[in-house]
């Protein structure tokens, strides 16, 4: 597939929201014509980067006028909040003070215009002392928003406008060793254990040593960029995006955090140990490759993994909208430049079979080989996550993928690639395993590369779930039982229909196989036994990725699971 270039991307992506900034600096979203969260700020950093590398193209005095505007709204506790959440049915915004997340860019940003515009810089310089953080943010660490406002606060402190002390910073640093990171793990911990957040956190951590915080915790910090990235990599799937689990999954900003974490951790590493600096930079790479997908041609900048119109709302949550989340994206892409990030080469990369299991807490599981990457959740956050496989994707640059965990508006429960069961034959009742609570009795990876097991039991049931994966370099082979269930099986395949590309899936069913063409992509599903009936749908169901299909595949004979592999034809 072909390279990245970083300042390409953040130079489409930051002019697709430049005509939404008003004469007040202020950027409002396309869909609700309003200032939203915390968007102006990470959008004005995003313009005083690219003011660094274009000076005459205009984003200087945009960078200025929205650091000037977003710095007014933290000084002043008395501006009324801007919109951060968004009914999805008749379009009610809601508000908060979301603070916390302006002082990172704001702080930035005010050293940017320090070599690039003095003036400028001075006349922020009073008002950036004047701001006292605990009153002017909502969260205390350990919150994953006040690793936000550390981050930018380290660097008051280093500019010499901070009456913080190295000793209250400590006290403030040790809350979250103390209480929410395990650190042999590499994770930062939050209810429902959302990768999205594990990583914006340890990536706001990871600045204050790039950022040369010398403190009480830099041991363990420096342990957490080794565990930590170890965890990255484990939860990035082949095609370069983070694995989803919990809350925001499925948004731009994670690829855009994961290419200013790994290029951290390529230079934390790079005289350390270059190996693993050099893993660090591919895995931005591929980040990278990813985040430039989601460029809606002619519109803005897609603050989520499909680049179907903004007014869809399709794999948004309750508090995303474009002017945040997208210019958030861009934003941690900028401080990925600002770190040394350069142009990815096309990757064929193909690594070799391997697994990464996580028990407590969040026992979930990744299988990669050549192109392939396939996740297992054995501990899925309702109303996020279905149970069992839950994404199948395959390799850099490609967009079709199955997972992660699809919806049919209106329906309660999740659906996945997997099993389901009948107690009789025919287009009989579906009992989905995929929406069921289940307790883990094991989640491993067996001796062969790149395959995992799950197994489970529900509460009462006599019945044992066991799902087996193994990737390899030609497929996915997958079997999926409830063991000695005395009925009927079905294979549910919710798969991307139209992810706002330009192109839909076009499936053709033969015998015991499915071709799935999504323009140039096409992947191949062969499973065991006749179908005794086949059922496409292709209407209201959507999952983060974009708008859904349904295919039910109903096994004409008695068993007890499915058998199946899926692999790449072109």
């Amino acid at each position: 597939m072909e390279g990245a270039d970083p300042l390409a991307v953040l130079r489409l992506g930051a002019d697709s929201y430049a005509p939404l900034v008003g004469a007040d600096g202020e950027l409002r979203d396309p869909v609700f014509g309003e200032p939203t969260q915390y968007g102006t700020p990470y959008h004005a950093f995003c313009r005083a980067v690219l003011a660094a590398h274009r000076p005459a193209a205009g984003d200087l005095p945009a960078a200025v006028a929205g650091l000037s505007a977003a710095l007014a709204h933290v000084a002043d506790r008395g501006q009324a909040p801007r919109a951060s959440s968004f009914q999805r049915a008749v379009g009610t915004t809601g508000a908060g003070n979301h603070r916390d997340f302006f002082w990172p860019p704001i702080l930035r940003g005010y050293g940017l215009l320090c070599g690039l515009d003095p003036g400028a810089a001075r006349g922020l310089q009073e008002r950036i002392a004047a701001v006292d953080p605990e009153a002017a943010f909502a969260a205390r660490p350990p919150s994953n928003w006040a690793a936000v406002w550390l981050s930018g606060e380290w660097l008051r402190m280093r500019a010499g406008l901070a009456r913080t002390s190295p000793e209250r910073f400590d006290r403030w640093l040790g809350a979250f060793f103390e209480g929410r990171i395990l650190l042999e793990q590499g994770l930062y911990q939050e209810p429902g254990h959302p990768n999205s957040y594990d990583l914006f956190t340890r990536l706001h951590l990871a600045d204050l040593l790039a950022d040369g915080y010398a403190g009480a915790w830099r041991p363990q910090l420096e342990r957490l960029m080794e565990t930590g990235l170890e965890r990255s990599l484990a939860v990035q799937l082949s095609d370069g995006g983070l694995a989803a689990a919990h809350r925001s999954s499925g948004q731009s900003w994670n690829d855009g955090a994961q290419c200013c974490y790994f290029q951290l951790a390529a230079r934390h590493f790079r005289e350390r140990d270059p190996a693993r600096s050099a893993i660090a930079q591919r895995a931005a790479g591929r980040a990278l490759r990813s985040l430039q997908r989601w460029q809606r041609p002619g519109a803005p900048f897609s603050p989520v993994y499909n680049c179907l119109p903004p007014d869809w709302r399709v794999g948004y949550e309750p508090y995303t909208a474009d002017a945040h989340y997208g210019s958030l994206a861009l934003a941690f892409l900028a401080a990925a430049v600002l770190r040394g990030l350069g142009p990815a080469p096309a990757d064929g990369e193909e690594q070799a079979p391997q697994a990464s299991v996580e028990g407590e807490p969040t026992w979930r599981a990744v299988a990669r080989a050549g192109r392939y990457a396939v996740q297992v959740n054995g501990l899925p956050a309702p109303h996020y996550d279905g149970f069992g496989l839950t994404e199948v994707t395959f390799g850099p640059g490609r967009r079709f993928h199955f997972g992660p965990s699809a919806r049919q508006l209106g329906e309660e429960g999740l659906l996945n690639l997997g099993l389901a069961v009948r107690a009789a034959p025919g287009r009989s009742a579906l009992r989905v395993l995929a929406r069921e609570p289940w307790q883990v009795c094991a989640l491993e990876a067996p001796a062969e590369p790149g395959s995992l097991r799950l197994l489970a039991r529900g509460r009462g049931d006599p019945c044992r779930y066991a799902l087996a994966v193994r990737a390899a370099p030609d497929g996915v082979a997958v079997e999926e039982r409830l063991v000695g269930h005395p009925g009927w099986a079905t294979l549910l395949v919710p798969y991307l229909l139209d992810g706002g590309t330009g192109c839909r899936t076009v499936v053709e069913i033969g015998a015991q196989r499915v071709r799935f063409q999504y323009g140039e992509e096409c992947i191949r599903l062969e499973w065991e036994g006749e179908c005794e009936a086949v059922l496409q749908l292709t209407h209201g169901y959507e999952s983060r990725r974009g708008l859904c299909g349904l295919l039910r595949l109903d096994l004409g004979q008695p068993a007890d699971g499915v058998r199946y592999r899926l692999a790449v034809e072109s």
